[in-house]
């Protein structure tokens, strides 16, 4: 009987272990949290102040839209306290839902009546609650917060954007399952684009007259895409003045320099950029250089998977960029922090933040168009 027990409890522990979802889910979550969060499944749909079963989720392929569809009464039961009338569940009812939560948001925000909204934007593979000893998105945000609060000048009301950035355990030695981790950062890139639809909607929203987005990792596509007409559909883009900190973005230099421009907003581009942009790089870091982070020789390196080059200064990527905007974006600011040195082969939050490495980045927001475009730490 005994025996029988064990090997229940082994395999219940085991499907536990590795039968979980890869996504990230937000359904249980502290509602009475009064921190400015806001949480983003993988479709890019926000989360209602509501509590959700992360099973229920999961059993929803951590979809919202899903789980609406097949619980209608309580979709009906959350767009009552969003003062949605509907009788039923449909795609259009969910998406008026959506925007009634951004709505409801974004009142709530401005009504603070601030003059800096900061958004903090968290990279891939970052667990909501605390898993095989990896720092998880809160933890992550707590230490940036730190950072920010303690360099910043700025009286900022603090928005940390939770989105599905996919999970799952481990980097190792053994190749296999390193690709099937880069297959998942693959899959990461859709999500973060979607997240970055409902995000514009937010920004685009936010009164304050500052706004400063800090991102780490693949947040910085997050941010791209949601700052910028990408995909040339003629989404607003925000007036205010833009601060992007992007803290070892995993993306391409390309990415910037091919849509910078591309903005739709009342700001008159031909005297001025409203938008300012700050990279902090590390040529050493292995995550971003996909390779192992003993030799640095085995991985499929930073074009593959999702190209990762402007975070690692792959093949002097950040010193390109900053000569394209010298010769083309005359009036945009742009300013380089190599923190190679400082921080080593390191991708965590932690090593970015620690030993003040980040002290300058928020320093120097106030620089003007025309002074030093570099640093070096």
């Amino acid at each position: 009987m005994r025996t029988t027990a064990i090997i229940i409890f082994t395999i219940f522990t085991f499907c536990n272990l590795f039968g979980q979802s890869k996504n990230v889910l937000y359904g249980e979550r502290d509602l009475k949290s009064t921190a400015e969060n806001i949480y983003i499944d993988k479709d890019g749909t926000l989360y209602p102040s509501f509590n959700i079963s992360d099973r229920s989720l999961e059993a929803c392929n951590a979809s919202l839209k899903e789980f609406y569809l097949k619980n209608p009464s309580i979709f009906l039961e959350i767009s009552k306290i969003y003062n949605c009338s509907f009788n039923r569940y449909s795609k259009e009812n969910g998406l008026v839902l959506n925007d009634s939560i951004i709505s409801k948001f974004i009142n709530q925000l401005n009504k603070k009546n601030i003059n800096t909204t900061a958004f903090f934007i968290h990279g891939f593979r970052k667990s909501f609650k605390s898993a095989n000893g990896d720092y998880d998105s809160p933890t992550d945000y707590s230490i940036l917060n730190e950072a920010y609060t303690k360099y910043s000048a700025a009286n900022s009301a603090i928005v940390n954007v939770y989105w599905d950035a996919l999970y799952d355990c481990c980097f190792s030695s053994n190749s296999k399952k390193n690709k099937a981790m880069f297959l998942l950062f693959e899959e990461a890139q859709q999500n973060a684009e979607k997240t970055a639809v409902t995000l514009n909607k937010i920004l685009i929203k936010t009164k304050s007259q500052t706004v400063d987005i800090v991102t780490h990792s693949l947040g910085a596509k997050v941010a791209v895409y949601s700052l910028l007409d990408v995909n040339d559909k003629g989404i607003k883009t925000p007036s205010n003045k833009v601060n992007l900190f992007l803290i070892a973005p995993a993306i391409s230099p390309e990415l910037i320099s091919d849509n910078y421009l591309k903005r739709n907003s009342n700001f008159d581009l031909n005297n001025s950029d409203n938008y300012s942009l700050s990279i902090v790089y590390n040529e050493k870091d292995f995550a971003l250089k996909k390779k192992d982070d003993k030799l640095g020789l085995f991985g499929p390196g930073p074009y593959k998977y999702g190209n990762t080059t402007l975070g690692c200064n792959y093949n002097d990527g950040c010193e390109k960029l900053k000569n394209y905007f010298k010769s083309n974006l005359p009036k945009s600011k742009i300013i380089l922090y190599n923190l190679t040195s400082a921080v080593e082969k390191c991708h965590h939050v932690r090593c970015y933040c620690s030993n003040e490495n980040l002290k300058a980045i928020f320093i120097d927001k106030n620089k003007s168009v025309g002074s030093d475009n570099s640093a070096a730490n």
